[in-house]
């Protein structure tokens, strides 16, 4: 045993923690650690080991002397009890250093797997064991190089029961990239664990998955033929759009939820296909994530023909309300002057029926949320407009802080006179809401507007007195 090794076995020691490995257990420095050999302060183990690692590789490096296996199995159980025992912070930093201890095994006879491999995979096998164990032993497998880490995962994998530890394994496998596919493929034969294989694959983003995916869109579990559509729905293969229509009428909601999805994102589609055509049916669908998500890809798509389609389910009295809420917001989304322009037409059919109050602040906030500088005082007249028409929901007060909240965020100078009329609302929300939206605009010409209204005795004596109390909010 070198210096270095043998003052570390010399230093005080305290009482032994839990060692989960079973090789560990057949260990003579098990013995060691039973008497105490292991120090029970973990973040002084971590340093330990970073310290043999480095006297290990400035020997090979400098010297050309390959790692001593007795030193290596020493600092290679000290990594692995410290995954066992210690807090997160000593995990997390222990965890770094496996890396290099495989680099460093590999330079010896004895094999990863079995100073390494086996006993992470027995961390990650043992139910009992602190999830954040079990959570290190996977990413740590993951960075292991693929021929060494990816047969215990994918192993583990198609062995295990327990859903959480396949899940860590699936996550830490596609970390391996292109080397991990084939195995993964092969187990997309078995139903057990296809639908596993098949999130694996998703993320992993290389060519060589297109293929196999693309056979599991007539798999009769509707969750595999979702999962498969979705980790390929993305792909810019030839046959991915002809396969996305397909599945918009396929028997299951959350397929044709994906397949709507990612059509909403192939805008570069448009010109060879009628997108808007094929999702409008969908923005009824019987399922309401469905109908979202197709009210959301026409809002991505943007086109006058995806306005117009959005308008005409909002508009129809079949409609829902909370169909009703998704289409707004794509259309305030898109933003043209089209989208605007239909905003502002469901905003008047709204602003007569007192039950759409909520749909009328919604239609509010998505008309002012457009960002064209170009468009912003043509929102602003729209908004302006509303208030003029003194139609039943629009006198509202929640309507009417909503409309002065918008006004203030449009910065339109135009809007000063409708703000100074809200600044003299009896109510006091709607008083509070317009005078923040004159400090937004211009406030030196807003105070001086209600000033002079104040000193207007054409003006009603109420009117006057709401003015005092705005500006005594001021």
């Amino acid at each position: 045993m070198t210096a270095f090794f043998y003052l570390a076995a010399q230093t005080s020691m305290v009482s032994n923690p839990r060692i989960l490995s079973a090789q560990q257990q057949s260990s003579p420095l098990l013995q060691q650690a039973e008497d105490g050999a292991i120090p029970a302060d973990w973040e002084q183990v971590v340093q330990r080991v970073q310290q043999g690692l480095g006297h290990l590789e400035e020997q090979l490096q400098t010297h050309g002397i390959r790692p001593d296996l007795t030193e290596l199995e020493t600092l290679s159980q000290w990594a692995i009890a410290v995954l066992g025992e210690g807090d997160f912070q000593d995990r997390w930093d222990v965890a770094k250093l496996f890396p290099r201890l495989e680099a460093l095994a590999a330079e010896t006879s004895e094999s990863v797997e079995q100073l390494l491999l086996n006993p992470l995979v027995s961390l990650l096998q043992d139910e009992d064991a602190d999830p954040d164990t079990r959570w290190f032993a996977a990413r740590i497998l993951g960075e292991f190089s693929p021929t060494c880490g990816a047969a215990a995962l994918i192993d583990l994998l198609k062995t295990s029961c327990t859903e959480d530890l396949r899940q860590m394994a699936a996550t830490a496998i596609a970390g391996f990239g292109k080397m991990a596919i084939a195995p993964l493929v092969q187990l997309l034969q078995a139903p057990h664990t296809r639908l596993l294989a098949v999130q694996t694959l998703a993320q992993i983003r290389e060519p060589g998955v297109i293929q196999p995916l693309m056979q599991l869109l007539r798999d009769p579990d509707p969750q595999v033929r979702a999962a498969a559509l979705s980790a390929i729905g993305s792909a810019r293969d030839r046959h991915i759009p002809d396969l996305l229509i397909t599945s918009l009428s396929d028997s299951s909601a959350a397929v044709r939820q994906v397949a709507v999805t990612e059509l909403g994102f192939r805008a570069d589609l448009l010109p060879d296909y009628d997108l808007v055509s094929l999702i409008h049916p969908l923005l009824l669908d019987a399922n309401a994530g469905v109908g979202q998500q197709a009210a959301i890809a026409l809002g991505r798509l943007g086109t006058n023909p995806a306005v117009a389609a959005l308008y005409r389910v909002a508009h129809s009295p079949h409609t829902t309300h909370p169909q009703r809420m998704a289409l707004v917001q794509a259309l305030g989304w898109i933003g043209t002057p089209a989208a605007l322009h239909s905003l502002h037409r469901l905003a008047l059919q709204w602003s007569e029926e007192p039950a759409s109050a909520a749909l009328l602040q919604a239609t509010i906030q998505a008309m002012g949320r457009v960002e064209a500088p170009e468009l912003r005082w043509q929102v602003a007249r729209y908004l302006v407009e509303l208030l003029h028409t003194q139609r039943p929901t629009v006198q509202l007060a929640s309507v009417k802080q909503a409309i002065a909240l918008q006004l203030g965020n449009l910065g339109d100078l135009d809007a000063l006179d409708a703000l100074v009329q809200l600044a003299t609302d009896p109510d006091l929300g709607v008083k509070l809401h317009a005078i923040a939206a004159l400090k937004q605009l211009h406030p030196d010409q807003g105070r001086q507007q209600l000033a002079a209204l104040s000193n207007n005795h054409q003006v009603s004596e109420q009117t006057r007195q709401e003015v005092a109390i705005a500006l005594a909010e001021w």
